[in-house]
């Protein structure tokens, strides 16, 4: 790289050897963010980018090129940063490093008693019913056999009655809603409310749709559960096609699908304030099925397996002498010890990704990328040791 002028550089020169750990230090300010993140990955990050199609670029953002005259050489790049892992409330640090998939493969080939595939032991994967035709390609022209299949089973690990979240939620009766309470009207609601919305709920009350919120002798049940429940239904507001949904579904759809902190400010605040969530009675925040569960190795399920120290699961799972998977024992082994060699033996694979500080997130991420089967990869680490004693420092 010659020539490099971003942000604070001052045509800086390098050349940096590959597959070798390069170190950049320096004082804050003396622009070493600048030359590996916004240099460096950058670029690598543009070309890369530039092999997708039009269409698929449309939905990336657009990277300019450095400032610099000539960079070659370049390597894939991978930014390994501090950022929180995603708020996705399914992530767990088993999702994330893919040792929830190689347990989900060993429950499935030695698990007593059979239940199942993989899948049957993902919590987000749900069991399916199906009736209908069924057609198998088979030989090289395509044709195959149809079948009429009637209430064939696809085994998933989803508990039916939390859907793979692990808790419930219910919706609090508010004590300040009143006779005249409305999706516009009612005090501090999450939804904004706008000229538009407040113009034309006369309009939706007009279409049959009651926004009363509350009961009164005015108001009859069916009108409040209409409100409050009513799945998407097409109406028609002053010539307009519109979608009226309930208050609660929408509520579910649009706030309980994420990570409560990754929320904006006042719709978490109103979520803390106006749901509650319990631990799931039927499947006690495993979050998986009862099939899932009733599957044993050693006398082990696959939920307490995943809810052990991985400290203690690399130890069971050493102790396991089962030879027709011992590849797959031994690859699961590598991983739960590369864990304990940087200090994140303490963690759990049932432990949601959201409740990862920075340093722990960042990383859980070395592990799933330094261990993935990708060669020739410029990894881009920053401070990776942070947060770690300094007894820990050598082994990451």
């Amino acid at each position: 790289m010659h020539g490099a002028r971003v942000n604070n550089l001052k045509d800086v020169s390098i050349e940096i050897p590959k597959r070798r750990l390069t170190v950049f230090t320096g004082v804050s300010g003396s622009g070493k963010s600048s030359l590996v993140f916004g240099t460096i990955a950058a670029e690598s990050q543009r070309l890369i980018n530039e092999t997708y199609s039009a269409f698929v670029q449309g939905f990336m953002p657009t990277l300019a090129r450095p400032d610099v005259d000539v960079m070659d050489g370049l390597t894939t790049a991978i930014i390994v940063d501090q950022e929180r892992m995603g708020a996705n409330p399914r992530s767990t640090v088993g999702t994330a490093t893919d040792a929830n998939a190689m347990l989900r493969i060993l429950f499935s080939r030695i698990g007593k008693p059979h239940v199942g595939p993989p899948t049957a032991f993902s919590f987000n994967v749900p069991t399916r019913t199906a009736s209908g035709v069924m057609k198998t390609d088979k030989g090289p022209s395509g044709q195959g056999k149809t079948a009429i299949v009637r209430n064939a089973v696809y085994q998933g690990g989803m508990c039916p009655r939390c859907e793979g979240m692990g808790s419930v939620n219910r919706l609090r009766p508010c004590p300040r809603c009143t006779t005249t309470a409305s999706h516009s009207t009612t005090a501090r609601s999450p939804f904004p409310v706008t000229a538009w919305t407040a113009g034309t709920a006369g309009s939706i009350a007009a279409a049959g749709i009651s926004t009363r919120t509350s009961r009164s002798p005015s108001t009859p049940r069916r009108n409040c559960t209409t409100c409050l429940y009513r799945e998407p239904t097409k109406i028609k507001v002053e010539g307009i096609n519109l979608t009226y949904e309930g208050l609660i579904p929408k509520i579910q759809k649009s706030m309980l699908a994420k990570d409560v902190d990754s929320l904006q400010p006042h719709v978490g605040a109103f979520v803390e304030r106006a749901i509650t969530f319990t631990t799931c009675p039927d499947c006690d925040g495993t979050r998986l099925s009862r099939e899932a569960r009733s599957s044993k190795i050693g006398g082990q399920n696959i939920a307490e397996v995943g809810s052990m120290q991985i400290g203690d699961l690399a130890g069971w799972v050493r102790d396991l002498d089962e030879p027709s998977v011992a590849p797959l024992l031994a690859g699961l082994q590598h991983l739960l010890d590369s864990f304990t060699e940087i200090g994140l033996g303490y963690l759990s694979l049932d432990r949601p990704s959201g409740t990862l500080s920075g340093g722990e997130a960042q990383r859980t991420k070395m592990i799933r990328h330094l261990g993935s089967s990708l060669t020739d990869v410029t990894y881009v680490f920053d401070e990776p040791t942070i947060g770690l004693p300094p007894a820990r420092h050598r082994p990451v």
